[in-house]
């Protein structure tokens, strides 16, 4: 009986020195995670004109922003806007963000800039800032129609005007089509 008594106490000893070493530790630090603000599948953004006309449409499989955070990140995003001569820009990338207080959205990882009439720009990222009507890339930029292959150091879309400006040092290798007599 005493052993039994003197290996109990023993153990309360053992148990009082571990929780007294548990609770003198400090806890692990770890950065707090942001909380999700707003998370959208399949979001669908439509601008009008003052008219009443519409615009633009962006769209984007899923969107998703954090609190305390100014920009919105998106997949699968694609943005579509008409000139003044109501041809179509479709501009498509497999990821981007949008910042709402600088009215931008920014395609990254890989942006294919196409018109109806067949020519197709390909670059890596293009900010498209939504109040000046522009889309900008200082990235490679490579311009692809049917007969003409292009590449430069930048490109600047002026989405009213419906023009697109290679800038920077570009090369154009033009193949002349098949001509019947």
């Amino acid at each position: 009986m005493k052993w039994s008594i003197a290996f109990a106490f023993l153990g309360v000893v053992a148990l009082l020195a571990i929780f007294a070493r548990v609770d003198s530790e400090s806890p692990k630090t770890r950065a707090p995670q942001a909380l999700v603000e707003l998370e959208i599948d399949e979001l669908v953004l439509t601008r009008y004109d003052e008219a009443g006309k519409k615009l633009e449409q962006s769209s984007a499989l899923h969107a998703i922003r954090f609190e305390e955070h100014a920009t919105t990140t998106l997949s699968e995003l694609e943005f579509r806007r008409r000139d003044r001569q109501g041809q179509e820009w479709v501009l498509a990338s497999p990821s981007g963000t949008s910042d709402a207080s600088s009215d931008t959205l920014k395609l990254e990882d890989g942006v294919l800039v196409s018109q109806a009439d067949g020519v197709s720009l390909y670059t890596e990222t293009v900010v498209v800032d939504i109040a000046a009507g522009t889309a900008i890339s200082t990235n490679k930029t490579q311009l692809t129609s049917a007969q003409t292959a292009s590449a430069s150091d930048g490109l600047i879309i002026d989405l009213e005007q419906g023009t697109a400006e290679l800038v920077g040092q570009v090369t154009s290798t033009y193949q002349r089509g098949q001509q019947t007599p």
